[in-house]
């Protein structure tokens, strides 16, 4: 097996119910696009090093290879995977019930990242539990991507020296 970086790995599934799995090699580790390969994984965007099975397939990059083909391409699609925890509470107070939402980064340098929502219903309300878990939800998502854009505009003014201007 040999392939060049940009050429898509396709690893057929252990059994027939189950999906291929298929990334983009990354990195070559072996001598003249011999594996192992450093792989970016399409499905979760994650990087392992292959050592492709008899499963395994590449799809070139570019058909018709030539002398003249480029060997640094850049994977035209990657993917990346990222995880908020959403953990919500209630508190009854005197007929009311108030719902708190956290959400935050599971890992990453973002995990740091709190966004907090909430909602009240109203003594003379219907309780229908899961309107409030719905808003206090949607609040904190809505928090958390607040803050997130706030630390994308930080960095755009720590790299650029520009101030960053909404699209």
């Amino acid at each position: 097996m040999r392939a060049q970086v940009g050429d898509r790995l396709v690893v057929e599934g252990p059994r027939d119910d189950l999906p291929a799995r298929e990334g983009v090699v990354i990195a070559i580790r072996g001598r003249d696009g011999a594996p192992p390969y450093r792989v970016r994984w399409l499905d979760d965007g994650r990087e392992t090093l292959l050592y492709p099975g008899p499963d395994a397939h590449v799809k070139p990059a570019v058909s018709g290879r030539g002398e003249d083909v480029r060997t640094d391409l850049r994977p035209m699609h990657t993917a990346k995977r990222w995880n908020v925890d959403v953990v919500v509470s209630e508190e009854n107070e005197d007929g009311s019930v108030r719902t708190l939402a956290e959400a935050r980064p599971v890992s990453g340098e973002w995990a740091n990242l709190r966004g907090h929502g909430e909602a009240r219903k109203h003594p003379e309300d219907v309780d229908v539990p899961e309107i409030g878990d719905e808003l206090a939800v949607s609040r904190a998502l809505s928090d958390l991507a607040h803050k997130l854009r706030q630390v994308a505009a930080d960095d755009i003014v720590d790299r650029t020296g520009t101030p960053w201007q909404p699209t």
